[in-house]
């Protein structure tokens, strides 16, 4: 049978026809462009580069523009070259490239003669990158409250569209974020500590530090002064510092150490429950010798580590306290041998049996020519021994002395706590327990 076509489909058969023919057209259009467009690239002359290092940038600009490139610069810093003169490039001196593309010509732009951008409203991160990319040296960054988002810039000096002057630097002021209402410090003067520190923390300051300044018989334990000072407005997360009263039990006092030899303030901040810190050795020929500072001073714990300041060179060796020996402290001798009666090898016989009353002999030996001291070899002295144990304190041994003679004996003591301390003609000499 024969095929029949309705009416729809011979409506339709010319549209069809002529959409194909257009696409066809089309097509051949596009290839013949994309033709023309590579077979022009491929047509454009190539060129070798020029070298350009070392030549003015506005020389060079012109230079490539007559070959049919054009410059594209950047910012270069290098030291001992002119201002304006191109540093690098690329592609590198040299190459053969194809007219009209760019090349890259870096330029050496000291910070001084760099223009500065607009950095308000960017962010800290990239106006800083952007600094280093130009050398600008960044001075003080400050961030204050802001209605703008935390981390951005919001002032800068010098300006933007400015130069800096000879040696100077790009200042940023940053945004911290909305800002807070400033916090009042509180009148805590003869609060108890643990209660002032509980408050301060409770109004949002940042660290609350505390420091035994002073002895109170009445009230120890409480607060003496805070710095900030009371009333003073702060910005909140400002750390405070507590100052505050020991009581007599806890506190030691510092003995004044200031004009002593290094080994005798060593054996006195000893004898008075305190540590030697770290001594600072100085030469200063308007001072006397010895220790010329000690911090901290006054009453502090026990245990609290003293600071010291010495005019004069550092000993051969190391002080040993309670080891029977100055460690060779330059003029006064390298050891104290039994001299000084600290420890059981002070004469070689020990401590006596403990009885039940909690009494023990200590055996003492005070030889002055182990004192590496010239005057006690010389002079008469007067050699006094102070004991202090769980009877008290009380003077055990009270001697005038001739010159170079050594004195043995041994001391009753009570207690396993005993001090022993001896003073030379009323002066502080040495302190050890036994």
């Amino acid at each position: 049978m024969a095929a029949r076509h309705t009416p729809i489909d011979q409506a339709h058969r010319p549209r069809a026809v002529g959409w194909l023919l257009a696409s066809a057209v089309g097509l051949v259009a596009l290839t013949v462009i994309v033709a023309f467009d590579a077979a022009r690239y491929f047509s454009v002359p190539e060129q070798a580069l020029p070298n350009l290092v070392g030549t003015p940038f506005d020389q060079a600009a012109r230079q490539l523009r007559a070959l049919g490139f054009e410059p594209v610069t950047f910012v270069e810093h290098v030291e001992g070259v002119e201002a304006g003169t191109v540093t690098s490039q690329s592609p590198q001196p040299g190459a053969v490239v194809k007219r009209l593309r760019t090349v890259h010509l870096g330029v050496n732009t000291p910070p001084a003669a760099a223009v500065l951008p607009d950095l308000v409203g960017v962010a800290e991160a990239a106006a800083v990158a952007r600094a280093a990319e130009l050398n600008v040296p960044l001075g003080t960054t400050t961030y204050a409250p802001s209605a703008h988002p935390a981390g951005t810039v919001v002032a800068q000096s010098p300006g933007g569209g400015q130069r800096l002057g000879e040696g100077g630097s790009l200042d940023l002021t940053v945004s911290s974020g909305p800002g807070r209402e400033p916090v009042i410090v509180p009148d805590l003067v003869g609060t108890d500590l643990d209660k002032a520190v509980q408050e301060l923390t409770k109004l949002g300051f940042g660290r609350v530090e505390t420091i035994a300044s002073s002895v109170s018989f009445a009230r120890p334990g409480t607060v003496v002064a805070t710095a900030p000072a009371p009333g003073a407005a702060v910005p909140p997360g400002t750390p405070v510092m507590v100052q505050y009263s020991l009581s007599t039990s806890s506190a030691v006092k510092v003995p004044e150490v200031i004009g002593m030899p290094q080994w005798r303030a060593q054996l006195a901040l000893s004898a008075a429950q305190l540590v030697v810190g770290t001594v600072t050795y100085v030469t200063d020929a308007g001072l006397p010798e010895g220790v010329v500072a000690a911090v901290p001073d006054g009453y502090t714990l026990p245990g609290t580590p003293v600071f010291l300041t010495v005019n004069g060179a550092p000993p051969a060796e190391p002080f040993d306290l309670f080891g029977g020996g100055r460690g060779g402290v330059a003029g006064q001798g390298s050891s104290q041998g039994s001299a000084s009666g600290q420890g059981p090898t002070g004469t070689g016989g020990g401590t006596a049996g403990t009885p039940s009353d909690g009494s023990r002999l200590v055996p003492f030996t005070f030889d002055p020519t182990n004192m590496g001291v010239k005057r006690l070899l010389e002079q008469p002295y007067q050699l006094r021994l102070v004991v202090t144990d769980d009877q008290g304190e009380r003077v055990a041994l009270d001697r005038r002395v001739a010159a170079g003679q050594s004195v043995t004996t041994s001391i009753l003591v009570y207690g396993e706590g005993a001090m022993l301390q001896t003073y030379i003609d009323d002066v502080f000499f040495q302190a050890w327990r036994p």
